[in-house]
């Protein structure tokens, strides 16, 4: 008899415990002991601290590869039976839908993120190879710089778009740890996203108040290294090019170097935030196919 009341007592402390865990947001699964979720609180807690610190190409790029860590720590804990048994359970509840939808505008997001990299590659392409065509004397760029400055507008636009339509995740109580799990992942990639159109758009996306303080901050750079570390190379290459267009002779020689030094500069960074955010976009859509496969099971 005792040793049934224990039992009991046991098993109703277990329930209190979960019970408990669903008034929060943070993941706790009915059992803590598996790897994978102490991993999953890890990866979420470092990523919540360090999300608000990536205001450079290298540490956002370091951030998309944490998120994307999370990613696979999350098809490893949608693989467990009792996880599917609780996604199976719930094919027409409110948050599954909610989840999917959500799935969907991250993809999208991330869409937009890499095609406006593409179109800022492209164009600083453009320019190498006219500079690489006209080896001598001065050198007349401005239309290749024009459409450059002009495709870096249409861009900012597309930003400006995606960001107005993202919609911040609401603090609701969560019926499963599963629900809380997927909502946070969500909330997190919503974030970081954020950071990366807004480096990609620079610091002249909001206003064009800022348009001066951006311009004293490159004069300062040589003596200024927080200058240096927090200003996006989109901005330096715009306010590289920005005069030139405007010198109706062109530039001569001298000029060249500096600027096909900023612009290979970017020309890397475009290509790293690229790959990483491709990799990232594989994992989005290899969460989604499970979430879905596990549904239609």
């Amino acid at each position: 008899m005792e040793s049934n009341i224990e039992e009991i007592d046991g098993v109703l402390e277990c329930l209190f415990r979960k019970m408990a865990s669903y008034h929060t947001r943070s993941l706790s699964f009915p059992s803590k002991a598996h790897p994978f979720v102490e991993q999953f609180d890890e990866q979420l807690s470092r990523l919540r601290s360090s999300q608000a610190a990536s205001t450079s190409s290298s540490s956002l790029n370091q951030t998309l590869s944490d998120l994307k860590d999370l990613y696979c720590t999350v098809d490893e804990l949608l693989q467990l039976p009792i996880n599917q048994q609780v996604v199976s359970q719930n094919v027409h509840s409110k948050w599954t839908e909610q989840v999917l939808d959500g799935s969907l505008r991250l993809l999208d997001i991330c869409s937009t993120s890499r095609d406006v990299l593409v179109q800022s590659k492209e164009g600083l392409q453009d320019i190498q190879s006219v500079l690489r065509r006209r080896c001598s004397g001065e050198l007349n760029i401005n239309n290749e710089i024009a459409q450059y400055l002009n495709t870096r507008k249409s861009s900012k636009k597309m930003i400006k778009k995606s960001l107005k339509n993202i919609k911040e995740s609401q603090q609701t109580t969560c019926d499963n740890a599963v629900e809380s799990m997927l909502k946070d992942v969500e909330a997190i990639t919503i974030d970081i996203f954020k950071s990366v159109l807004s480096y990609i758009g620079g610091a002249r996306l909001e206003s064009q108040k800022t348009k001066w303080s951006l311009v004293n901050k490159l004069m300062n750079q040589g003596s200024n290294t927080e200058a240096k570390s927090t200003n996006s190379k989109f901005d330096v290459v715009e306010a590289t090019l920005e005069p030139i267009i405007k010198n109706k002779y062109g530039i001569i020689l001298l000029q060249v170097e500096n600027m096909r030094c900023q612009m290979t500069k970017l020309e890397f960074e475009i290509q790293s935030l690229d790959e990483s955010l491709d990799s990232l976009f594989r994992h989005l859509v290899k969460t989604r196919a499970t979430i879905l496969n596990i549904l239609s099971n």
